[in-house]
Formats: C-alpha cells, sequence, structure tokens
C-alpha cells in the first residue's frame, strides 16, 4: 500500500480500549472507516463504546459530523481478544493503543510480525521511539509512530514519527490516512524521544515549576495568564507566525535577555513530586493544583470538551 491507494484502507483495528483508544476508533468510524476495538477486559470495552456513543452526541450538537449516531456506530465493533494473529488477519492497518510499557508494546508486534505484509502497524505512543518498539521485528519497515493528543476525538494534530527501517511507503499512507479522517499529520524527521509537542511542553512545565516554587506566581493566576495571552494566540499563530510578526530582532533581544534566567534543571521540582507523593494527581484523585469533588468530576471533563469543540468548529472552518 502507499499514499495512491489509501482508499483501499477499509477496515482498522485498534488494539486497547482506552481513553486514548476510545477518542481514535471514533475519528475512524466518523470518517467511513470500519473500526475492530480489541481488549482483553470486558468491561474496558463497555466502557468504550458508551463514551463513544456520547462524544458521537457531543460531535452532533456541535454539527461537527453530518451522519447520524446510529450510522456511525455500526462501523465500530467491540471484541475480547483472543488470538491477535486470527483477529487481525483480516484488516488493513492496525494501531496499538497499550500503556506506555515498553515490553508490552514489543510483546504485541511480535505476536503480529507475521501478519500479511500488506498490513500497517502504528504504535500510538507519547515518548518511546519506533525502532526501540520494533528493534526485534521481522517486518520493522511497516511500522510507524502515531502520538494523538488527548482528547484524540477532538484534537486535531497528529505527530508521525518513524524508526530507521519504517519505509516510505508506510509513512506516505499513515500520512494520507490521517488526512482523510481529518487530522492534521505532522511529521517528525528525526528520531528523538518526546517528539515535536512534549519536547515543547516539557520545556514549559520545567519553567512552570521553577516559577511556582520560587513564589512568582500562583496556579491560578498562571493559569489565566497563559489562556488569556499565549495560548490565545496560539490558537491562531503558530510560534514561528508569531515570531515573524513579532520580528525576529526583536525576538533575539529579547532571547539574549531572558534565556541566561531561565531554569535548567533536570528533575522535576520538589513541589511536585510532594505532591504526587501525597497523592495528589490531579482529576483522578480528586486533588492536584486544584480540588476536584467527585460529584464535579465528569461535568469539568465535560466542560472542558465543550471548550475544545467549539475550539474545533473555528479550526475547521480556517483550515
Amino acid at each position: 500500500m502507499n499514499n495512491q491507494n489509501v482508499e483501499q484502507v477499509k477496515n482498522v483495528a485498534v488494539i486497547g480500549a482506552g481513553i486514548m483508544g476510545e477518542g481514535i476508533a471514533q475519528g475512524f468510524a466518523q470518517a467511513g472507516i470500519h473500526v475492530s476495538v480489541f481488549d482483553n477486559n470486558h468491561e474496558a470495552l463497555t466502557r468504550c463504546k458508551q463514551n463513544i456513543a456520547n462524544n458521537i452526541d457531543a460531535f452532533i450538537d456541535y454539527q461537527l459530523v453530518n451522519e447520524s449516531k446510529d450510522t456511525i456506530t455500526a462501523r465500530i465493533e467491540y471484541y475480547l481478544v483472543s488470538n491477535l494473529a486470527q483477529d487481525l488477519a483480516n484488516v488493513d492497518y492496525v494501531i496499538e493503543v497499550l500503556p506506555e510499557i515498553l515490553p508490552l508494546k514489543r510483546e504485541l508486534f511480535q505476536q503480529i510480525d507475521n501478519l500479511p505484509d500488506n498490513i500497517i502497524f502504528a504504535t500510538n505512543t507519547s515518548s518511546m521511539t519506533v525502532s526501540s518498539i520494533g528493534q526485534e521485528m521481522k517486518s520493522a519497515h511497516r511500522l510507524i509512530g502515531l502520538h494523538y493528543f488527548n482528547p484524540a476525538h477532538i484534537i486535531p494534530a497528529v505527530e508521525i514519527h518513524t524508526g530507521n527501517a519504517t519505509s516510505t511507503n508506510t509513512i506516505d499512507l499513515t500520512q494520507a490516512l490521517m488526512t482523510k479522517i481529518g487530522k492534521k499529520p505532522v511529521l517528525v524527521r528525526k528520531e528523538i524521544p518526546g517528539f515535536i509537542i512534549n519536547r515543547l511542553t516539557g520545556a514549559m512545565e520545567r519553567e512552570i515549576d521553577y516559577l511556582l516554587e520560587q513564589g512568582v506566581v500562583s496556579p491560578e493566576d498562571l493559569d489565566t495568564a497563559v489562556k488569556a495571552s499565549y495560548g490565545f494566540r496560539l490558537a491562531c499563530l503558530g510560534p514561528m507566525e508569531a515570531e515573524d510578526m513579532i520580528g525576529l530582532d526583536t525576538a533575539a533581544r529579547a532571547s539574549a535577555n531572558i534565556f541566561p534566567t531561565l531554569s535548567n534543571a533536570l528533575v522535576p521540582s520538589e513541589q511536585l513530586i510532594e505532591k504526587v507523593n501525597k497523592g495528589e494527581t490531579g482529576i483522578k484523585s480528586g486533588t492536584g493544583w486544584y480540588h476536584y469533588p467527585d460529584d464535579q468530576k465528569a461535568q469539568q471533563v465535560a466542560n472542558n470538551n465543550q471548550r475544545l469543540l467549539r475550539q474545533l468548529q473555528l479550526f475547521q472552518q480556517q483550515n
């Protein structure tokens, strides 16, 4: 397969029915492609099915899809894993969405390494390199990396990253497939931990840790400042576009003044580690930088998604 015959991709398998898996499956179904979702946990499959149904309702409410809910959900089937080599024999594209545990991912691809050569394999990972995952595969030429962003059914970008053995055909097909389902694929041109966005996010998080630990700003004011300035602009102008608007000479002078004062920490801040050690891990525990009562958690997630859906409406109009 290559980008000239991406239309031959009729059946996609998503292995893993967690939060990312459900978002990925929904995207393919909304694009008219049949999806088989596999997991070894029946409750996970049931939850995945219900969450997808709810999320499609939201897409319909915001007029982001033109088909009925029944039409879209009819394209998704759910299966308990039995024998993956047999389960996947008739699919065209496989996306692994397992936890970020290297041996787990390696084991899966070794199990399916002997599937017909026309089937493309993708690993959804936020940090691991394709070469490390596929190093024991015989068919590593058809393994490619995808990095979806949470919530995967809403955020348009997908980073595409490759391994040493990934073929040009695999890259071309994957780029064409992501475009077909309405995503904005970005090719990472060299293998590097964290790819593009997580490296940018990591750099900002390091400075955020420093500012909070030094008492420069409160968590609440920091969020307000970012959402009402840098983040507000980023929805319309990328950082390189913004730098052109500001002027490269101005950016260079500002960088020369600020860079020497930035944090160069190699480990997370003590304040962050202390919170983690106390079990204050965010909305899933009920407390992080903010407090989340149990009876308000679901509504908080729904509110966040509603804001993102409104943003997606504007994004689709302008792109």
